[in-house]
Formats: C-alpha cells, sequence, structure tokens
C-alpha cells in the first residue's frame, strides 16, 4: 500500500514540475497553429531578443512565417536609440536543437547592414546576434537554412 501511495505521489508531482517548466512566455499550441505560422524543425520558432516586451519572450507576433522553401521571417519595430539589438531564434523553451545564436564561424556575431549573412549554431546558449537598424522602422529577420547551414540576416520590411 505504501508504495503504491509513493508512486501515485510522484506520479502527480511530475505533472505538477511539467505544467511549471515554462519561461513565463505568452506562446502555447494555439499561437503556433495561427494563419501563416509555420513549424521549423518540427517546433514553433520565434524572433527571440531584446525586440520583444517583455524581452526574450516567446510571442505570438514574432513567430516566424515561412516565406519560401527553408526561408522564414518575422518582423519588428526597431530604433536607432536602443540599438544595438540583441536576438536569436528559438523554440519557446530554448531546446537544443532549436535554440539558434550564432556559430563561432560568425563570430562576434554582429550582423553589418547590407552584408554577409552570420551562420547560426542551433544549440547555442549564449551567442546571441547584433543588429543595428540603419533607420528607425519596421524590419525583416530571416532565418534560412541553406545545405547543412543556418544563417540569418535583416532586411527592411516590405
Amino acid at each position: 500500500m505504501f508504495k503504491k501511495v509513493i508512486l501515485a505521489a510522484l506520479f502527480a508531482g511530475s505533472f505538477g514540475f511539467a505544467g511549471c517548466a515554462s519561461d513565463g512566455g505568452s506562446s502555447s499550441g494555439a499561437a503556433a497553429s495561427g494563419e501563416g505560422a509555420a513549424d521549423v524543425f518540427g517546433k514553433p520558432i520565434f524572433l527571440r531578443g531584446e525586440i520583444s516586451d517583455p524581452e526574450w519572450a516567446p510571442l505570438p507576433e514574432f513567430l516566424v512565417k515561412k516565406v519560401d522553401d527553408n526561408k522564414w521571417k518575422a518582423t519588428a519595430e526597431l530604433k536607432v536609440d536602443y540599438a544595438p539589438y540583441k536576438f536569436k531564434f528559438a523554440d519557446s523553451a530554448w531546446t537544443p536543437g532549436t535554440n539558434m545564436g550564432y556559430d563561432s564561424s560568425s563570430a562576434p556575431g554582429v550582423y553589418e547592414w547590407g552584408g554577409e549573412p552570420i551562420v547560426l549554431n542551433p544549440n547555442s546558449k549564449f551567442e546571441e546576434v547584433k543588429v543595428t537598424p540603419p533607420a528607425d522602422g519596421k524590419y525583416d529577420f530571416y532565418l534560412e537554412k541553406q545545405g547543412d547551414k543556418l544563417i540569418t540576416y535583416v532586411k527592411e520590411a516590405e
């Protein structure tokens, strides 16, 4: 009897911990299935960083949308006075394999306006990409798969 009580308590406790595993973001499965939403690597991926309020939160408005085969984007409003902006692409839980910051080959991970794309590492930890916009406005943040590489670049929104 005692073993059954302990097992039941452990089982119930594991559900409680699973419910608390969120990082506080407002993302949900419903947001991920919104119009135009795209799954990247089987998960909803967000543009995350100093572009959102609260910062780094996986907000529905920053869910990447498929543009083309192997190309996704999210749009954000940027102000020059707040630059440089740090950002990454990641799922809502920062899961390895979907936590995309700059790769060591792109160190220091600073996107120069109109320059070469930044190569991403899908298993990054603290390697945020930095960008400074040329003017206040809306900008598209691209995530693109080229062969076995992931890259990112930023352009003025059309």
